[in-house]
């Protein structure tokens, strides 16, 4: 079966490669001047299912770059770890993010990183954020409209297409 490109749903699920591990980029601002302190996250996975048997994989374009605080989510723990990101750099040292608590505030936004890495299947996952504001405690769950945040690994055995080869005419199978 052949698929015209305007007919293939561009939403796509992102998948991990050697280069890029998948991520789930939050904005959080508060809606008054008042602090909101963002005292941690947790994730939960919402379902596991194998990888297709039929489909293609698009290589997605990088975008550009912002500060972001960011974290590494590891699937293959339960409970699922989140923890600071840790980069190694090219002289040998080695950077940290920062752990929570951070603060928020209509004037001051904090952009989050969730770097997705150790995906196995075709998972869902959600994150549950927790703060204060005004003394008192809740929560914030992100589940992408009830859908959840969908990630795969990356299936070998499906063919492979630049984003540009997959919209511009070329006939996918």
């Amino acid at each position: 079966m052949h698929e015209h490109p305007e007919k293939i749903d561009r939403s796509g699920v992102v998948i991990p490669t050697a280069e890029l591990w998948p991520s789930v980029n939050v904005t959080l601002q508060a809606k008054t001047s008042e602090a909101i302190v963002i005292t941690g996250a947790k994730v939960s996975v919402l379902s596991t299912r194998p990888l297709p048997k039929r489909g293609a994989v698009v290589d997605a374009e990088c975008g550009g770059g912002i500060d972001q605080r960011a974290f590494d989510i590891d699937l293959r723990t339960n409970p699922v770890s989140l923890k600071p990101t840790v980069e190694h750099t090219a002289q040998g040292g080695v950077i940290r993010s920062r752990d929570f608590p951070f603060k928020v505030s209509s004037g001051d936004p904090e952009q989050f990183m969730f770097n997705v890495k150790h995906v196995a299947g075709d998972v869902r996952f959600a994150i549950t954020l927790s703060w204060v504001s005004g003394g008192e405690p809740g929560s914030t769950r992100l589940d992408n409209g009830g859908r959840g945040y969908r990630v795969m690994a990356l299936p070998k055995h499906l063919p492979r297409y630049s984003k540009s080869e997959a919209f511009k005419g070329r006939r996918l199978p």
